[in-house]
Formats: structure tokens, C-alpha cells, sequence
């Protein structure tokens, strides 16, 4: 391994990071001329402000979250062999979770790799290497999670403003294998159309999927008004646990066709209806209709 940069928290600063905190940002870092100019996403070591290395991190010198951590050892080599444990850790923590492979399988540091999401989808996932350094190694990260999971499709999707402020660019590629179209997603009981490639987000807000679960039992035998609806999640889910109907509100008239397209697959279609509009102001038109609901999601 060829040297390692070094970089080093400024006199008094660093407190959170030091405690265990995934961050530090620029103004607790020396930013020297030499330091500066490294390439963003930069692996390095951080050092105390007396020069002691605490952790291997990933640099960003253009990003206020400038320093990310990775890995305690600060010799810690970040390779295919790095990412094939954690992703492998990632997904031996999903299978206590859920009996299937549709899930948000990582969720960014939380899982230990810091800015990037990965959401699975049984035979196919799609990847946001929302950090600089995750951006560099994600030809890296598709062979390991191929590897990892035996999956045969990979999207990397390359929107969103978490990118910006990282000062990468934006796109989307097919990394591996083909897709015909939204993916039927069967989750909490409901069925859902997920279009991985022109969606939003992933295709589906897998980090909700709980939450999903938990509102439809809320909702068991009420009139249910979901705002923001994307392709479904609360409305389908609701549906698929009793409640007595639904009514969807997106501005997205993209989103709503695929989530009245689940509502067909689900076989709840004659008890869910869509309405196209901001959600503030279709509340403000529905209080003047006096329609009343008996759970609100928003």
C-alpha cells in the first residue's frame, strides 16, 4: 500500500469525532495548501492535534462534511475485500430483519459505509454513491455486492442534492444486467410497481418499509388519506392490512400511474383512488369539501 495521506483536526475541535461520531467537518480540520489539494474522496488518515492517528477516513476537501469515517484502524486497507465485509455484515443483519430480499439492504453509515445507499430489490438493487470517495470505488462496490448477494442486476443512480454538495455529478447507469420496465415489488402484503431507472429515488422509499407495516395496522377498518403518495407505500400497505379505502395525493402523475398499477396488482383497485396535486393545497381543498378521514399520512 503506497502511503497514505495524513490529515489533522484542528486544536480543540474534533470533540464529536472523537467520541465516536461518522462526521467531522472542514472548519475542525487543518486545511493547509498540502491538504487542500488532495482529490476529493481521498482515503486518508486522520490525526489528533497532536499528529496520533485515530481513523482511516474518506477526505472531501470541497465538502462542509469534509471528513468521513470508514474504518477505527487506521491502516485499515480499503478495498474489495473491505467492502465485500461490510456489505456481507449488511446483509447478515437484513436477513434477521426480514424473511425476503426487499429491503434497504445498507443505509449509509449506519451500515459503515458512509454515503451510500443500497436498496435490494430480490434479484436486482440500486446503489447511490452519495460521497465522494464511494463515487471512486463504485465499479468496486457493484462486483461486491454481485458477489455478496448473487444478485444480476445493479442500477447506480447518481441524482440528488446529497451529491451536489459532494461536488460529484449526476446520472444513472445500468451497471449490470437489463431491465424491462418497473419491478412488481411484493411487500407488507401489498404489491407495488417500482421503476428503478425513472422513479424517484430508488423506486421505492425501502427505508419506510417498517413504517409501511405499522400504519397498516393503524389504519385496519378507516378511511385512509395518504399524502405524498409516491408509487403506494402507505396507501397499498393500509389496503393490504383492512382499511376501508384509500385516497392518494402526489403531484406526480408518473408516480400515481404506477401506484394505481398497484393498487390492480394488489386486487384493491375498486377501494383506491388517486388525486393529482400538491399535498398542502388538495388539504385545503378537501377541508372545504368537508371530507374527513380517519388516518392521515404525510
Amino acid at each position: 500500500m503506497s502511503e497514505r495521506a495524513r490529515i489533522r483536526l484542528r486544536p480543540g475541535k474534533g470533540r464529536r469525532f472523537l467520541a465516536g461520531a461518522p462526521w467531522a467537518f472542514a472548519d475542525e480540520i487543518v486545511m493547509d495548501r498540502r491538504t487542500r489539494a488532495l482529490m476529493p474522496g481521498s482515503v486518508a488518515v486522520l490525526e489528533d492535534a497532536g499528529r496520533s492517528p485515530i481513523a482511516c477516513v474518506a477526505f472531501n476537501p470541497g465538502s462542509k462534511i469534509a471528513v468521513r469515517r470508514l474504518d477505527d484502524d487506521p491502516a485499515a486497507e480499503i478495498g474489495p475485500a473491505w467492502l465485500h465485509e461490510r456489505l456481507a455484515r449488511a446483509l447478515r443483519l437484513r436477513r434477521r430483519l426480514f424473511d425476503d430480499d426487499v429491503c434497504r439492504l445498507v443505509h449509509a453509515e449506519a451500515d459503515g459505509l458512509p454515503g451510500v445507499i443500497v436498496d435490494r430489490y430480490g434479484d436486482a438493487a440500486v446503489i447511490q454513491p452519495n460521497a465522494a470517495w464511494a463515487e471512486a470505488l463504485a465499479g468496486a462496490l457493484v462486483d461486491a455486492l454481485i458477489e455478496v448477494t448473487g444478485i444480476s442486476k445493479v442500477v447506480i443512480n447518481r441524482m440528488g442534492r446529497a451529491r451536489r454538495l459532494e461536488g460529484l455529478g449526476e446520472g444513472l447507469d445500468i451497471a449490470a444486467g437489463h431491465l424491462d420496465g418497473p419491478l412488481r415489488v411484493r411487500m407488507n402484503g401489498a404489491t407495488y410497481l417500482a421503476d428503478l431507472t425513472g422513479g424517484q429515488k430508488t423506486g421505492l422509499f425501502l427505508d419506510q418499509r417498517l413504517n409501511h407495516a405499522f400504519s397498516a395496522r393503524l389504519g385496519r377498518g378507516l378511511t385512509v388519506l395518504d399524502l405524498f403518495c409516491h408509487v403506494g407505500g402507505f396507501g397499498l400497505a393500509a389496503l393490504a392490512g383492512g382499511a376501508e379505502s384509500v385516497l392518494a395525493v402526489d403531484g406526480s402523475a408518473e408516480a400515481l400511474e404506477l401506484a394505481r398499477a398497484g393498487a390492480e396488482a394488489s386486487g384493491v383497485a375498486e377501494r383506491y383512488r388517486t388525486r393529482r396535486g400538491d399535498g398542502f393545497e388538495t388539504l385545503r381543498a378537501l377541508a372545504g369539501e368537508d371530507r374527513r378521514f380517519g388516518m392521515v399520512v404525510c
